[in-house]
């Protein structure tokens, strides 16, 4: 089996994160989408993540939403039927997320990664492992919410 290549991804690309319903913070009365909860940018403890899982957006060839259609159609193939409507993507600035490490003593780094079933797939490496720095996750979870659309909004768009 050929050996796979990992590179660091250029500041001025862009990573997808897939939000499930639970992180997604909504406004009790109108349940209109207001914000991302932090561990949508936290690593999961209990399967020992030493890393967050994203898509490379630019590995994908068209319009901005032509590359989320792809990200999301590759996710749904690795989960059939288990996508909600109701979660989401997150796009974030890969010089971003190094910049917002440095503000916390962290170096993180945005590598491709990439697997047969998923050739977009990419890594955000140097998190704290057991979350401890809660406003560096907290910085991210806000960034990702910068440009942050629904699964059902990715779908209505042609």
């Amino acid at each position: 089996m050929a050996k796979r290549r990992f590179s660091l991804i250029n500041n001025e690309h862009h990573v997808a994160r897939r939000c499930g319903y639970q992180t997604i913070e909504r406004d009790a009365l109108t349940n209109q989408v207001v914000g991302l909860f932090p561990s949508v940018m936290s690593l999961r403890i209990d399967k020992k993540e030493s890393y967050l899982s994203v898509n490379k957006l630019e590995h994908h060839e068209g319009t901005k939403f032509e590359q989320l259609k792809a990200v999301v159609a590759i996710h749904r193939e690795k989960m059939p039927g288990k996508l909600s409507l109701r979660s989401g993507v997150a796009i974030l600035k890969t010089g971003r997320i190094s910049e917002i490490g440095e503000t916390y003593g962290r170096h993180l780094k945005v590598t491709f990664t990439p697997y047969k079933d998923d050739p977009s797939y990419s890594r955000i490496s140097g998190l704290p492992l057991d979350n401890s720095d809660v406003n560096l996750i907290g910085s991210l979870a806000d960034e990702a919410y910068q440009d942050f659309m629904l699964l059902a909004d990715i779908d209505a768009v042609p």
